[in-house]
């Protein structure tokens, strides 16, 4: 019971409030919890896709600006670019600095370890690249070191025969054949054009994680509701 007086003396009022019990407090926050529970998966989601996709148009912008810079600087076109003969992480370090190093101003470390040389940027992200042959192979990991360290999750693969890095686009001699003999049962067959949407879409979620990228590239470095792995 709460009472109140006039001021200066008078008739006294009484006025009555009722607060909540302790039984109307939990299950408000129960539900609360309930709700954060439901809502707070969805929202992670949604930070990390706009998180990791800013971190990579940001490389592949800088990326393409290196090229560009490179050869006017040195008045060479994309087909001059010559990865080295030297094995190993050496001779990618050396194609890292001779192209690439002079025009990533965001570069926090570099490391080599066995045969992968490692970039480090200021944003978290981690470029990683080996040498296969004449091409270089690499992953461009949205979260550097962080887990879970999977394609398709927090990774993409990438390919580069000299100038520019471009996701996965290498065909395996059965990739097709395979991959239409374990399609869910409705799904149409799948093939080799990598400028179909839908035809990677399908390529990402049921042949390779690997061409993951390529879905992203043409999504233009977003992900979409209907990217078929959790981030």
């Amino acid at each position: 019971m709460l009472y109140l007086k006039k001021r200066g003396g008078g008739q006294t009022r009484f006025l009555s409030g009722k607060g909540f019990t302790l039984a109307e407090v939990l299950i408000t926050l129960g539900i609360i919890g309930i709700v954060a529970a439901m809502t707070l998966p969805a929202l992670i989601q949604k930070y990390k896709k706009h998180e990791y996709s800013t971190r990579l148009k940001k490389f592949n912008s800088t990326i393409s600006q290196a090229v560009m810079m490179y050869n006017a600087e040195n008045n060479t076109s994309n087909s001059d670019w010559v990865i080295p003969k030297v094995e190993g992480s050496e001779g990618v370090e050396i194609f890292w600095n001779t192209y690439y190093a002079p025009y990533f101003k965001n570069v926090v470390k570099t490391k080599k370890h066995f045969s992968i040389f490692y970039v480090y940027f200021s944003d978290g992200s981690c470029l990683m690249m080996w040498k296969g042959g004449a091409i270089l192979d690499a992953y461009f990991d949205f979260n550097g070191d962080k887990g879970p360290n999977q394609v398709g999750r927090d990774r993409i693969s990438l390919l580069s025969r000299g100038a520019n890095f471009s996701p996965y686009w290498w065909f395996e001699y059965d990739t097709i054949s395979s991959t239409n003999k374990n399609l869910p049962e409705g799904v149409t067959p799948v093939t080799s054009n990598l400028n179909d949407r839908d035809n990677v879409l399908k390529l990402c979620k049921y042949s390779s994680v690997l061409y993951c990228g390529r879905l992203l590239r043409l999504d233009n470095w977003e992900f979409k509701d209907d990217y078929p792995y959790k981030l």
